[in-house]
């Protein structure tokens, strides 16, 4: 791998304009499939898709197209609504909304259009509301506010708003089959409406001009916002590096990354590869995004090339040795943070699942463009500078903020001496935070996509003061035997349930408004009215059924009410019901309910099931609040998954990287385990301030581990370097947080101030996100200097425990060598038989003893020493001895070999 680094950026530095050739021209290829760009999505693609209202709302829309896939168009009129004029442009307005020949082609079958004004010409007997006298409009609104059924529904198309009238109508639209005509439809109501003359404010709220508003301010915003962090990272790039040229560098390779990206997300897009669907809101963020992350990518290669042109270098081996010491610490953070946008990628959420694979390339891409340009473009621009020997010695990054370098280097000292303190404190610390983020809120709500003080946000408030609440069609889907009798009975149940205030489900605005047993009772029911619909045949069929048996009836019997009802208003029945002999059949209850509180309408839920008696599996309930719960539900859920998927994922990574290359798995650990307490620490924090943990605030889940484990990496790789050319851990800790931590100081201001400028943002999610991010980059850079290096402090002490311990164990192995050979050497010879011929030692002439003769004293060793004194605590922890004390320098540490090993074996962690 080595030989692989070093081939790369030696190809670079030696032939820059081959590399940055090959680097437009893939850029080149990648823009262009900008052009394949398509719309922003709806918010339908923050619905999981395996989830039971997603397959509820699909067979909702197949089974019963004319009733349960109806869009609800809300046309807002403010000013003095009771009054003639009002009253008649109401009706104006109206009727020019109808007229529309896209709109009448697709209003709702029944119950199409609901509106005060229709409401007043049929109490008041007159076509021309504009020649009533405001005497018997009094009238009659005083009438209708005491009348049993129209009492309430007045209330719910008149209130009042910021001390003026509001009155809405509500135009009901179907599908037929084609989302694009009927969103085409609904932005031309609210195109004629507003130009409709008359007394009032008239504005319509509908899904389609809620996209469209949405995705006209993220569109604009989003491009402002860029503008913005271009500006500020421009500022601060200038601050760090003082060079117009750097400056100019990290935003031409800024430039060329999120053209490419954009241009990557067409390619795979609906109108190119399709792997993705349509870009969405957080599919927006990726550029801001991709600013912050890759301007540190940029950061680091300056601040590496300057090193070696300080240390002495040429231009071609600065531009060389620079990118060979940032392509390995930078090459694992991005690796990591490519993993952890990649686990989005299984998501049940098709957004989240689009986002991760466009940021992951963005990342990737990112790393590819400023490792190519930014030695590339100092090679030959220097290159040249110094042929004409006017290249001016560069100035050192880590001095760019002024005061940094002597704080981190008292942090480094301090974390050397006290790595137990520091940690103590960290474990405090994250006791608390990790507390608080077992509360944290988990939320999701369209309505905070919605850009503050626009059109549609404002109507909503406006609806909130004067109805309660905008309210919403909820629509249940039973699937069940309808010939089973214990069906129908639940039916008429849930109906009567929701006649009464006090049985009807939490949230509901109103009682049932369309269901199998609503249509039976309306023909069951003789009311004595002219036009009511009631059938004696049909009666007597149910007499006849009860009086039997209620309970007890078969099939066939429950069969013939049905077909007597699907033959009396068929076009009702198939508003309702669908009968299939060969399968499940399938009816639906629909009502409307008041939006804007997922509490209320969790508890909705519950509420509407309980009503259901049996199998509570057979009915399914389903809305735009409800799809925001299931979002809600989904995302916590892949999202903690994916955590820890992508912790795994980067352990591993990192851990057979540091085994292949160093023998050192446990940097890993090292590497990865602060991270996890950035998360902790995170979601403690969003939980003390109040942010929700929703679909784009749980990003940070992955931008912490890419950010964090970027940071970390810098910190682990420089203290290695370090260790090995300095031998002392105190002095490698201090020098590694001069250089590297004041590098990541700068790095992790740019980068927050790239991702504070989303404060800006009119969406609050993104402004959550912004302050989110920043949290984020301040605790990742805590850990990484005031964490990992505590951690770096005690490995390295485990390891010089291990090789004293290694030391003395080669020693006392020796020593009882060396006994067993003397031993052996004083042994009585073994008895030998007469028949041996023995040989007689030469008598000794000098003083006629028998000593042992002369080679024998090969034998005789020195005793072994005595083993070291163990240093003090606070020696084992500095991983040095302290001046004066033993006869040795310092041993090198985290080089892997035992202490006279030569090339040696690796002692691993």
């Amino acid at each position: 791998m080595n030989r692989l680094f070093d081939r790369i950026a030696g190809g670079v530095a030696a032939r820059p304009r081959i590399a940055l050739a090959a680097l437009l021209i893939v850029t080149i290829g990648l823009g262009a499939g900008s052009g394949l760009m398509t719309e922003q999505a709806d918010n339908t693609v923050f619905l999981p898709d395996d989830g039971e209202v997603s397959a509820a709302l699909v067979t909702l829309s197949q089974e019963f197209p004319d009733s349960a896939g109806l869009t609800n168009v809300t046309v807002i009129h403010r000013g003095d609504v009771l009054t003639p004029r009002g009253l008649a442009h109401i009706d104006d307005v109206t009727a020019a909304a109808v007229a529309i020949p896209e709109v009448a082609e697709r209003l709702a079958v029944s119950n199409p259009v609901i509106s005060i004004s229709g409401i007043y010409k049929q109490a008041l007997q007159t076509s021309d509301l504009s020649a009533v006298p405001q005497a018997q409009i009094d009238a009659v609104t005083a009438a209708l506010a005491d009348h049993p059924e129209f009492g309430p529904l007045l209330d719910g198309l008149i209130g009042e708003a910021d001390g003026e009238g509001l009155a809405v109508s509500s135009i009901r639209l179907r599908t037929l089959g084609d989302p694009d005509a009927l969103a085409a439809a609904e932005l031309e109501i609210a195109d004629i409406v507003a130009g409709v003359d008359g007394p009032l404010e008239v504005r319509s709220l509908s899904p389609a001009t809620t996209n469209q508003e949405s995705a006209d301010s993220a569109s604009s915003s989003m491009t402002v916002l860029m503008l913005v962090a271009f500006a500020v990272i421009v500022l601060l790039l200038f601050v760090f590096f003082r060079t117009g040229s750097d400056v100019a560098l990290s935003l031409i390779g800024l430039a060329i990354t999120i053209v490419g990206t954009l241009g990557f997300q067409g390619i795979v897009g609906p109108d190119g590869l399709g792997w993705i669907g349509q870009p969405n809101r957080i599919t927006t963020l990726v550029p801001i995004m991709l600013i912050g992350l890759v301007v540190d990518y940029a950061i680091q290669s300056v601040a590496h090339y300057r090193e070696h042109r300080i240390a002495g270098s040429s231009v071609v081996e600065a531009a060389r040795g620079g990118l060979r010491a940032v392509m390995l610490p930078l090459g694992l953070a991005a690796g990591t943070t490519i993993i952890a946008f990649s686990t989005n990628v299984s998501s049940p959420i098709p957004a989240t699942r689009d986002f991760g694979l466009v940021a992951a390339f963005g990342v990737f891409f990112g790393l590819l463009v400023m490792l190519t340009l930014v030695p590339a473009a100092r090679a030959i621009l220097d290159g040249r500078r110094e042929t004409k020997r006017t290249l001016k010695a560069p100035r050192p990054v880590s001095d760019a903020i002024p005061g940094a370098g002597p704080v981190v280097e008292r942090v480094g000292a301090f974390v050397a001496r006290k790595p137990m303190v520091v940690l103590a404190g960290t474990a405090i610390v994250t006791i608390v935070l990790g507390a608080a983020a077992v509360n944290i809120n988990t939320e999701f709500n369209s309505n905070d996509f919605l850009p503050a003080g626009g059109d549609t946000l404002t109507d909503i408030e406006a609806l909130e003061e004067a109805l309660g609440g905008q309210t919403e069609t909820v629509t249940a889907l039973v699937e069940a035997e309808l010939t089973d009798d214990r069906t129908l009975r639940n039916l008429l149940e849930v109906g009567r349930a929701f006649e009464d205030e006090l049985s009807r489900p939490t949230g509901a605005a109103s009682g049932i408004t369309a269901s199998l047993g609503t249509l039976f009772l309306d023909w069951v029911d003789d009311t004595g009215e002219p036009e009511d619909n009631y059938d004696p045949e049909l009666v007597a069929m149910v007499d006849e059924i009860e009086g039997a048996l209620a309970l007890g009836q078969s099939q066939a019997d429950l069969q013939a009410v049905l077909d007597r009802l699907e033959s009396l208003d068929p076009i009702g029945f198939a508003q309702v019901a669908t009968v299939n002999p060969n399968g499940i059949d399938r009816t639906l209850i629909q009502f409307d309910a008041f939006t804007g509180d997922q509490d209320r309408t969790r508890q909705m839920i519950e509420d509407i099931e309980g009503l259901w008696y049996g199998d509570r599996d057979q009915i399914t309930v389903t809305s735009g609040d409800i799809i925001s719960l299931e979002v809600t539900d989904a995302m916590t859920e892949s999202q903690t998954g994916s955590i820890v998927i992508t912790i795994l994922a980067a352990l591993i990574v990192l851990m057979l990287f540091f085994w292949a290359t160093e023998f050192k798995p446990m940097l890993a650990v090292i590497a990865v385990f602060p991270i996890v307490l950035v998360l902790l620490w995170v979601l403690g924090t969003m939980t003390f301030a109040g942010i929700p943990y929703n679909v784009v605030t749980a990003l940070i889940t992955a931008l912490s581990i890419g950010i964090g484990v970027d940071y970390t990496i810098h910190v682990i790789h420089r203290f290695t370097e370090e260790l090995e050319h300095l031998g002392s851990v105190e002095a490698a800790t201090t020098r590694t947080l001069a250089t590297t931590g004041s590098a990541l100081i700068g790095s992790a201001l740019t980068t927050a101030l790239g991702f504070g400028v989303l404060l800006f943002s009119p969406l609050i999610p993104f402004q959550q996100f912004g302050i989110v991010t920043g949290i984020t980059i301040l605790f990742a850079l805590v850990v990484a200097i005031a964490v990992v290096p505590p951690l770096l402090v005690v490995w390295a002490a485990y390891h010089e425990w291990r090789k004293r311990e290694s030391a003395e164990a080669e020693v006392l192995v020796a020593s009882e060598e060396a006994v067993r050979a003397s031993s052996a050497d004083s042994m009585p010879p073994a008895p030998v038989s007469q028949d041996d011929e023995v040989p007689q030692p030469a008598p000794d002439a000098s003083d006629g003893t028998d000593e042992p003769p002369a080679s024998h004293a090969d034998h005789t060793i020195e005793a072994a020493p005595a083993s070291p004194e163990p240093a003090d605590d606070a020696d084992v922890i500095d991983g040095y001895h302290p001046e004066g004390e033993g006869d040795k320098p310092p041993a090198r540490l985290g080089d892997g070999t035992s202490e006279d090993s030569g090339e040696g074996e690796p002692t691993g962690d």
